[in-house]
């Protein structure tokens, strides 16, 4: 077979870039087809989330409307817990320890002065005993208490037989009181 070529070698060239012109306009074309309807998928989809997250924000929010007075009254009810616990640790029940001092205080004592200190720990007590041994046997009381410690009494109370000014003072155990 022969060939006849019946076009010049400049046409050819022509033809040859025309060709290659259609075949790379062809495929842009076609790209930017596919680019404009990815493009579209796209806006219709960030419309759509846009839609949802609104949609989901209104909820949140009329869930957390209903929600804020729940939480408003739990933070209230957790600080009236807490103000109770700090009432409840700066509690000291004095009235067991009174009840034992009482019972401590033999007859013929006549006590004119107590104090008890709860930030100094401090326990005073003032009085009079018609007996030196009245005295003694008051002094042997307080020191069994095991509320007291370090239970201290001048000397001069012991220098009188009758009519015994007295006076002691003390440390305070808080920690034996709370029983």
């Amino acid at each position: 077979m022969i060939s006849l070529n019946l076009i010049s070698p400049n046409q050819k060239e022509y033809l040859r870039y025309e060709y290659l012109y259609l075949y790379v306009r062809t495929i842009t074309i076609l790209l930017l087809t596919f680019t404009v309807i990815i493009s579209a998928l796209f806006l219709a989809a960030r419309l759509l989330l846009q839609d949802n997250f609104a949609s989901l924000l209104t909820s949140s929010t009329i869930v957390n409307d209903k929600n804020s007075t729940a939480d408003r009254e739990i933070k209230d009810l957790n600080k009236s817990l807490k103000d109770v616990q700090a009432v409840q640790t700066d509690f000291v029940k004095w009235s067991t320890m009174l009840i034992d001092l009482n019972r401590a205080i033999p007859e013929n004592i006549e006590v004119t002065y107590l104090n008890l200190e709860k930030k100094t720990k401090i326990f005073n007590l003032n009085g009079r005993a018609l007996y030196r041994d009245d005295f003694l046997k008051l002094k042997d009381n307080l020191s069994k208490l095991p509320y007291l410690e370090e239970l201290a009494s001048p000397l001069t109370n012991l220098l009188q037989r009758e009519n015994v000014d007295f006076q002691f003072t003390a440390k305070i155990k808080l920690t034996g009181i709370n029983l």
